[in-house]
């Protein structure tokens, strides 16, 4: 293999990762609504044309933004995680970034492809495995939480993991829309966390 052949994979990376960058500053400060092509290529300093190269229409450019903010998202989290010393502290974290997330463009990102995620052929299953991720997580810290002691054993973390991920994403869409604040939402969600891990 040629340098030459080697050298443009990498690039076609860096300019794809770019444009997604570009992408969730877009969302972060705008809104998912103003998630356009020609918006991202204003943000990333690029030509329109050159964006289409890689992403032909918006709804695969929200798939591949959607997927990296995930990404993202996912990678912070972890890092926080490992801080923490019992696993019950980190499944309230991850439970709270949910609705004080760390970076801004998810929430947006969530409730854009919520309602796009039917429709879509390809971003419909996206949608389902990173949300059965993140609910199966909190279901994993439950259980590790038993182990470790910081959870009561008579806590069945499968349902109540699903249950704490639920109302999660609730509280996250209701202050998405304006009808409760970060500070209300994260009461109630402290409120039933204590209700669920109680011994």
């Amino acid at each position: 293999m040629s340098e030459a052949s080697k050298v443009a994979p990498a690039r076609s990376a860096n300019r794809v990762e770019e444009i997604l960058r570009a992408a969730c500053r877009v969302v972060a400060e705008e809104g998912a609504h103003a998630l356009r092509i020609g918006t991202v290529a204003r943000e990333a300093g690029i030509s329109r044309t050159l964006v289409h190269y890689y992403f032909s229409t918006r709804q695969e450019l929200l798939r591949a933004t959607f997927a990296y903010a995930e990404g993202r998202r996912v990678e912070a989290l972890a890092a926080e995680l490992q801080e923490l010393a019992t696993a019950r502290e980190r499944a309230e974290l991850a439970l709270r970034r949910t609705l004080d997330p760390e970076l801004p463009e998810v929430p947006a990102l969530w409730n854009e492809v919520w309602s796009s995620a039917r429709d879509d052929e390809e971003l419909g299953p996206l949608v389902r495995e990173r949300y059965r991720e993140w609910a199966e997580r909190i279901v994993e810290l439950l259980d590790e939480g038993r182990a470790d002691g910081s959870v009561p054993a008579s806590v069945d973390p499968r349902a109540a993991g699903w249950r704490l991920a639920a109302l999660a994403d609730g509280l996250d869409s209701i202050g998405y829309v304006g009808l409760l604040d970060r500070d209300a939402a994260l009461a109630v969600l402290r409120s039933a966390l204590e209700r669920e891990l109680a011994s």
